[in-house]
């Protein structure tokens, strides 16, 4: 509470989702606001740029596409760190999972090819949802257990696994007839289907969709998603509600992990075919502002995922066409 020029200000104890959705228009047309004079500073026109970027993610049905496309792993790696942010625990290590689970989903498609394609696609999901949540146990375990600050292990390992991942691709897993570091392509018997003919919009997508309302029903429906709201808004009065906090702690981090792992075997099987160095262009870190912006609410992310996925779209577009740096 502060009083100021005879007016008093308190701190409102819950905002409307209305509210929220307003709040995040307005700071979207504060950053477009900034960007016109970061654009005009680079020498180009404002309208021009913003119509190029319009174009480049909403202009045609394949535009479109490819932003579904680009917003399916911001989608998931969003939900995989709003989960754990509800519960005031800091999960920074998504890059991290999400390769953890591109590196499982890669090693199924490659040695269970004789399974029926169905079986394929259950087994890369369950596979990488596994590899993503035990990278996030880990650091779950340390805090629930050793209060070990989670923020320091999960980047951390976020390194750790990049390391693995550079060791496979330099030699094990290596394709011999390619000079960089990248895996032959997955057999297509185990590629995800597409969701629409003659384009890249793969399964990925739906389970994405799935996802987001799987966390919707677990955050409102369920004893966990209770806990770890209450955990979040108050730990020690949840402790005296007999709330299991360490447990709540692993298992939500488990939970995240594996979400965002979803995102790395998405990336492999469903888009790029292969596991390679480039997969991810920090959609783990970029998945923290999505579940910010988006309020951490299931819906909320999923808008957001979109807007960002949007925003990648059409910036290649627009510094084509004008020359502004995709940066801006």
């Amino acid at each position: 509470m502060r009083d100021i020029l005879g007016f008093r200000f308190e701190k409102r104890k819950k905002t409307s989702g209305l509210w929220q959705a307003m709040m995040a228009i307005l700071a979207i047309i504060i950053a477009m606001g900034i960007s016109s004079i970061l654009i005009v500073s680079a020498g180009a026109d404002i309208v021009e740029a913003f119509s190029a970027l319009y174009a480049g993610a909403f202009g045609s049905w394949k535009a479109v596409i490819e932003t579904l496309i680009k917003a399916t792993p911001l989608l998931l790696t969003g939900l995989a760190v709003s989960i754990a942010f509800r519960g005031k625990i800091w999960n920074i290590g998504a890059e991290g999972q999400l390769w953890a689970g591109a590196m499982a989903g890669y090693w199924v498609s490659a040695n269970f090819t004789q399974l029926p394609p169905a079986l394929i696609f259950l087994a890369i999901l369950v596979a990488s949802f596994i590899a993503g949540a035990f990278w996030g146990f880990i650091p779950g375990l340390l805090k629930a257990k050793l209060n070990v600050d989670e923020v320091i292990v999960t980047v951390m390992l976020n390194y750790v696994v990049h390391f693995i991942l550079s060791y496979l691709l330099s030699d094990p897993w290596r394709d011999p007839d390619e000079y960089y570091y990248i895996t032959s392509p997955v057999p297509e018997v185990s590629e995800y289907p597409l969701l629409l003919a003659n384009t890249r919009l793969h399964a990925g997508f739906a389970v994405a969709i799935v996802a987001a309302l799987v966390v919707w029903w677990l955050m409102r429906k369920t004893r966990l998603g209770y806990e770890i709201r209450a955990i979040g808004l108050n730990p020690t009065a949840s402790r005296f509600k007999s709330i299991n906090v360490p447990r709540v702690i692993i298992l939500t981090m488990l939970i995240s992990g594996g979400i965002a792992g979803l995102a790395g075997a998405g990336e492999v099987v469903g888009l790029h075919h292969r596991l390679r160095m480039d997969i991810s262009t920090g959609y783990g870190f970029t998945g923290i502002i999505v579940a910010m912006l988006g309020g951490m609410n299931p819906f909320g992310v999923t808008i957001a995922a979109i807007f960002f996925g949007a925003l990648i779209n059409g910036s290649n577009r627009m510094q084509i066409f004008t020359g502004v740096p995709i940066a801006l």
